[in-house]
């Protein structure tokens, strides 16, 4: 029996068509058929399952639902989903993770497979973009340069707020390079002004950008009030905006996927034409010649008495 959660969302889609994103849940070894003709079958879902993948298009048969989904920059083909978990768009948020208060859902294993996630997320900066749904619970999808590193609950994330504050520094304020406070940055020779851009109240961390520099300095060596900010993080729920700013941008990765797909078969078929007159330039060569001449005659006779 279908999720319900997910057959509503593909009933929307049917009616109202965009690209979005699904963590597939299904039966590893159900087919992928090809992405031309849904009769044919590629291969199974195999390795497929349980990863993220774009979805092109969806398509009811027999009140199974098939999705055409991308992955790894390929366009893989068609695929029915039942208990697969689709994503929710979300504001973009800089995350750390606690480590203190961490603990592994299961379903984060289940996507990201053996890895120590404690070292992974280990002092590390986070694109928190999207969620999924598991048992009622929202684990939000941590991203690194556009790649999922984990699933984590909110009540684990250390979470950045966006602003937009002038600010002075001291000329010997400490500043650094990095998040971890790790490279330390040369005292300047007079005190400047700088845009505050980031602010984490857990950590008391600040980013400051001023012209293309970036440093991150502690709260207490900024010349800021930050008690003035609200200390409530904002509810976790799906951002409607964000689907028009990720269609545009998955929409250009798949034309472009889409194209060099055409190239390739283009080129494919160049290649077979190719060889088809290499075939028959040879033959009419072999022909021309004396010796080749015998030999075909021979070839003839021996086609005519078979027949």
């Amino acid at each position: 029996m279908m999720n319900a959660q997910l057959k509503s969302k593909m009933e929307r889609i049917l009616q109202d068509p965009y690209v979005f994103q699904l963590v597939l849940d299904e039966d590893p070894e159900q087919d992928i058929y090809n992405e031309f003709d849904i009769e044919e079958t590629k291969q199974p879902l195999g390795v497929f399952n349980h990863r993220l993948v774009t979805v092109i298009s969806v398509k009811q048969m027999n009140d199974t639902f098939y999705v055409l989904f991308k992955h790894g920059g390929e366009i893989r083909g068609w695929t029915s989903v039942a208990n697969s978990h689709y994503v929710y768009p979300k504001a973009t948020e800089s995350v750390k993770v606690d480590l203190e208060t961490y603990t592994a859902h299961p379903f984060n294993r289940t996507v990201m497979g053996p890895m120590d996630m404690m070292t992974e997320f280990r002092g590390r900066l986070f694109a928190s973009k999207s969620y999924v749904e598991i048992d009622g619970e929202k684990l939000e999808m941590l991203f690194i340069k556009g790649n999922l590193r984990g699933l984590v609950e909110s009540k684990d994330l250390q979470k950045g707020r966006s602003m937009n504050d002038t600010c002075t520094v001291q000329s010997d304020a400490r500043r650094f390079r990095d998040s971890n406070f790790a490279v330390e940055l040369p005292v300047r020779e007079e005190d400047f002004e700088a845009q505050i851009v980031l602010y984490f109240p857990d950590l008391k961390l600040v980013k400051l950008q001023h012209g293309s520099l970036v440093s991150w300095m502690d709260e207490s060596d900024v010349d800021y009030d930050f008690s003035q900010l609200g200390a409530d993080n904002p509810v976790i729920e799906e951002d409607a905006h964000q689907y028009y700013v990720d269609e545009r941008q998955k929409t250009k990765a798949i034309i472009d996927g889409l194209l060099r797909r055409q190239i390739r078969l283009e080129q494919d078929a160049d290649n077979a034409k190719a060889r088809l007159q290499r075939i028959e330039t040879l033959y009419k060569n072999l022909k021309q010649s004396k010796l080749g001449s015998l030999q075909v005659k021979l070839w003839e006779r021996r086609k005519r008495r078979a027949k």
